[in-house]
C-alpha cells in the first residue's frame, strides 16, 4: 500500500486578529450592562480538510477557565492517523459579542472570536500550518455536548442480499458505519458462519448527495436519497476464504437514527502511524 509522504510541520496557529480601537477622547463610561459570562464553559468545533488527497479533521476545543483566562486544544487526524495534539494558554476579554485573546506565544498577538447570543455559538477563521501547508478555515464552535454533526458522520446502515450459491439461496447481511471524516468508517458482512469487515476512508458532497468510500486503494461510489433516507453503494468483493462473489449495487437503510457515542477501532489500521507531526514554534 502506498504510504503517505507526510512532512514534519513546525506549526503555527492563525486566527482573525482583533480590531484595534481608534484613539478617541475619553468619555464618561456608561453603567455596565450585564453580559453572558464565558467562565467555566467549554466549546468544540471541527473543520474537514484534505492533505495530499487524504481526509483531515481538525477538532478545536476552546475552554474558558475564568473571566480572563482560557485554553485552546487542537486535535488533528490525517487519513485515520491521529497526530500529536496542540495546546495553548491565553488571556482574553469579552464584551458580550467579541472575544479577544492575548498572550499566547503560539498564536498571533491577538485573536478575535465572535460570540452569537442567538445561536449560542463561537466562530472565527482558524488555521494551522508551517508557512508551506495550511489547514483549516471558518469554524463554528458549539457548547460541548451540543456538537453539530454533518451527514453522514456517525451514522450506521444495513442492507440485505440474497445470493444463489450451488443452487442454494444464501442470505448476506451488510453493515456500513461512517465515523468522523478523518477517521473513516467500516463495511462488514455476514454470510452464514462467515463474517468479515474492512475499514475505509470516505468523501461526501452534500450538494450532489454523492460520495465514495476508499477500500484497499479502490474508490466505490455511493449516492444518498434524502427523501427515502436510502444510501446506494456499488461494492463488490469475494466471500472470505472462497471465490464466491458478493456485493453489487447495495441499498442501505439507516440502522440507527441515534448518534454513535463510541467507535470500534478496526483490527488492522488502514495506514501505519507516522512520527511526523505538527509542532508549535
Amino acid at each position: 500500500m502506498k504510504k503517505i509522504a507526510f512532512i514534519t510541520m513546525a506549526a503555527f496557529l492563525l486566527f482573525a486578529a482583533c480590531k484595534k480601537e481608534p484613539e478617541t477622547t475619553p468619555q464618561p463610561e456608561p453603567d455596565p450592562t450585564p453580559t453572558f459570562s464565558l467562565a467555566g464553559t467549554s466549546w468544540v468545533g471541527t473543520y474537514d480538510d484534505n492533505y495530499m488527497g487524504y481526509p483531515v479533521t481538525l477538532t478545536w476545543n476552546l475552554e474558558f477557565l475564568t473571566d480572563s483566562t482560557g485554553t485552546l486544544h487542537l486535535d488533528i487526524v490525517i487519513a485515520a492517523t491521529p497526530q500529536p495534539s496542540v495546546d495553548n494558554n491565553f488571556t482574553y476579554t469579552f464584551d458580550g459579542t467579541e472575544i479577544c485573546t492575548y498572550g499566547s506565544e503560539n498564536m498571533s498577538d491577538s485573536s478575535q472570536f465572535t460570540y452569537d447570543s442567538v445561536t449560542h455559538t463561537i466562530s472565527t477563521k482558524m488555521f494551522v500550518g508551517d508557512g508551506n501547508v495550511t489547514l483549516g478555515g471558518f469554524t463554528v464552535l458549539y457548547p460541548v455536548g451540543q456538537e453539530q454533526y454533518v451527514f453522514p458522520v456517525n451514522t450506521t446502515w444495513k442492507a440485505e442480499q440474497q445470493l444463489t450459491v450451488s443452487d442454494t439461496l444464501m442470505p448476506v447481511e451488510w453493515g456500513l458505519d461512517f465515523w468522523e471524516y478523518g477517521w473513516g468508517g467500516q463495511i462488514n458482512y455476514c454470510a452464514g458462519s462467515t463474517c468479515a469487515s474492512t475499514s475505509f476512508l470516505w468523501q461526501y458532497d452534500s450538494t450532489t448527495h454523492s460520495g465514495s468510500v476508499l477500500i484497499n486503494g479502490t474508490r466505490h461510489p455511493f449516492t444518498y436519497n434524502p427523501i427515502a433516507d436510502l444510501l446506494t453503494l456499488d461494492y463488490n468483493t469475494q466471500l472470505h476464504g472462497s471465490t464466491v462473489n458478493i456485493g453489487g449495487t447495495l441499498q442501505f437503510r439507516r440502522k440507527d437514527s441515534m448518534k454513535k457515542t463510541c467507535r470500534s477501532s478496526p483490527n488492522d489500521p488502514i495506514f501505519p502511524t507516522y512520527q511526523s507531526s505538527f509542532h508549535l514554534l
